[in-house]
């Protein structure tokens, strides 16, 4: 009873619909419902619990035709929320050039000791200079001049 394949699917079934909360992208939940649809339909259809074959491809076949119907309905109602929606920026700092910066050619600057690819679109910026980030595209800082200092 135990080692039976309608037993065996179900288990593997439970186990990955549960795996989906700890990896994510709701996907392994609909092969988990197609395992769990391949114990149940092995245990009610005589024969089918010795073809594993036939199990093999009910189960690819009930988890594809799952997961392209109903993933979009059920993402909807299973939506993660965003527990620290406080999201860290380091637009408004300022940075120290370490490699020159032109419009032509990105540099670096030393931001919280270290260095980052930094670009300007309308400015050069020699070493040294201290300049404001007003911008970030994934690793890269985008700057300007420091726009908050008096220029007297």
């Amino acid at each position: 009873m135990f080692l039976s394949p309608p037993f065996l699917w179900s288990l593997l079934g439970l186990l990955l619909i549960s795996a989906e909360m700890f990896i994510p992208g709701f996907v392994i939940f609909f092969f988990g419902s197609g395992a769990v649809i391949t114990g149940f339909l092995s245990a009610l259809i005589p024969g089918l619990s010795t073809n594993f074959a036939l199990q093999g491809i009910i189960w690819i076949l009930s988890s594809v035709l799952s997961l392209s119907f109903f993933r979009k309905k059920f993402a909807k109602i299973f939506k993660g929320t965003l527990l620290n929606k406080e999201i860290e920026t380091d637009v408004g700092n300022k940075a120290e050039v370490i490699e020159a910066i032109t419009p032509d050619k990105s540099g670096r600057v030393r931001y919280q000791g270290t260095s980052w690819k930094a670009v300007s679109y309308t400015e050069s910026f020699d070493i040294g200079t201290e300049v404001d980030i007003i911008k970030e595209d994934n690793l890269t800082f985008i700057v300007s001049e420091t726009i908050l200092e008096d220029k007297n």
